[in-house]
């Protein structure tokens, strides 16, 4: 998150593949953002562990105590909470536009670390799991792979066409 935004970063996508133990058959991709009853939560363990000076973007709270960065962070939520809702259900949609790998409950929810940032729109791509094998092959393939970064660039690219228009219509 710090990262992204010394970067001035509009938004974080985080990509993982992950592998399961067992005998557990999960495939293909998954798109998280953070769950509403995780986001105060998140607030308040953000405010307890990072620097103040990096809580939000151009705001430094240093000297300010957890409840006042709390309430600013949810109160930054409120605006990208449902951008990031947005974000995920384009992934999930342009993700099987372009025919990759998608699981059979693709749009979910968590407390992700990732997911914590409240001035950026945020989610968590899960572009397949290395524990299936034919997800593995998918990823290994360049083909596979096209796949993925393709629906990821066409999610991103309808997402701030609408966020555009979206922002047109504030402004009247």
């Amino acid at each position: 998150m710090s990262i992204a935004r010394r970067s001035g970063a509009d938004v974080l996508l985080s990509l993982h593949a992950d592998a399961l133990d067992g005998d557990e058959i999960t495939s293909g991709a998954s798109v998280y953002t953070l769950s509403d009853q995780a986001q105060e939560d998140a607030s308040l363990r953000m405010a307890e562990r990072h620097d103040r000076g990096d809580l939000l973007a151009g705001l430094d709270l240093t000297g300010q105590d957890d409840t006042v960065a709390t309430v600013l962070m949810d109160l930054a939520r409120t605006e990208t909470a449902p951008q990031s809702d947005t974000l995920a259900d384009a992934l999930v949609q342009a993700l099987m536009d372009t025919n990759a790998r998608v699981n059979s409950t693709p749009r979910r929810e968590a407390l992700l670390a990732v997911l914590n940032a409240a001035d950026f729109p945020s989610a968590l791509v899960e572009v397949g799991f290395l524990s299936n094998p034919h997800d593995r092959e998918a990823l290994r393939s360049a083909e596979g792979r096209a796949r993925v970064v393709a629906g990821i660039v066409l999610a991103v690219q309808r997402w701030a066409n609408s966020e555009a228009a979206k922002d047109a219509l504030r402004r009247q």
